[in-house]
């Protein structure tokens, strides 16, 4: 039996979209055309060395490589977002494969609720954590998958095909269970306090994420070197 189940969504207009493509017409040709267009738009790709100036994680070059994503999405920055993004490598120097970026839209302890975005370039992977009770109920949760596409590792019996972990992770992973997330589909932790991970697929992924207050002192990484830090701050 599964350890999980995605809810699976389907995208308003598809039906539309399909009618246009099929119709005869020369407007329909056109439409056919610009969809093929569309389709083959693929993310750019990246290295570490885009990343580190002199082995230092760099705020410029990594916004930017955020930036592009969102526009490759048609996904606006509000001055919210600007004001509030944050960018991660964990402490790892491996940027291209293990870091993020993100931004907390609310975070409330008073009312136990938390709406966090989730931005990750191709390939790269939030490391395994879990989320530990402390004077706060432990944090589940939820994620929506807005743009691209995730793999949600967790616990179960491990899976077949599982992407590649990145070398400085595979040390520190214990979970292997996989969930591939597509575009408009949901998964949730399968429990409290479970160590999990997700990776972005060859598009990137803009992830939506539903929660529980979100307490960092409750927040700990598989790996004992790992550690949260902001590049932006």
């Amino acid at each position: 039996m599964k350890r999980r189940t995605a809810l699976k969504s389907t995208l308003l207009g598809a039906t539309g979209l399909a009618m246009g493509v099929s119709c005869s017409s020369k407007k329909g040709k056109k439409v056919e055309t610009k969809l093929a267009q569309t389709t083959k738009r693929t993310m750019k790709k990246y290295t570490n060395d885009d990343f580190y100036v002199n082995g230092k994680l760099s705020a410029e070059k990594t916004l930017k490589a955020y930036q592009e994503m969102m526009d490759f999405y048609h996904y606006p920055m509000d001055k919210f977002l600007r004001d509030n993004l944050f960018i991660s490598d964990f402490g790892q120097g491996d940027f291209v494969n293990a870091g993020m970026a993100g931004v907390f839209w609310h975070n409330s302890a008073e009312f136990g609720y938390f709406a966090h975005e989730i931005y990750l370039l191709p390939g790269q992977m939030i490391i395994e954590h879990k989320h530990l009770k402390t004077k706060y109920p432990a944090k589940m949760e939820t994620w929506h998958v807005r743009n691209g596409s995730i793999y949600c590792f967790g616990e179960g019996e491990k899976t077949e095909g599982n992407p590649e972990i990145p070398k400085s992770q595979i040390p520190h992973v214990q979970v292997n269970n996989v969930l591939k997330v597509n575009q408009g589909e949901m998964n949730t932790l399968n429990r409290q306090e479970a160590p999990h991970f997700m990776m972005a697929g060859d598009q990137g992924a803009i992830v939506s994420e539903y929660a529980n207050y979100h307490d960092n002192d409750g927040l700990v990484f598989s790996n004992p070197d790992a550690f949260f830090n902001n590049v932006l701050s």
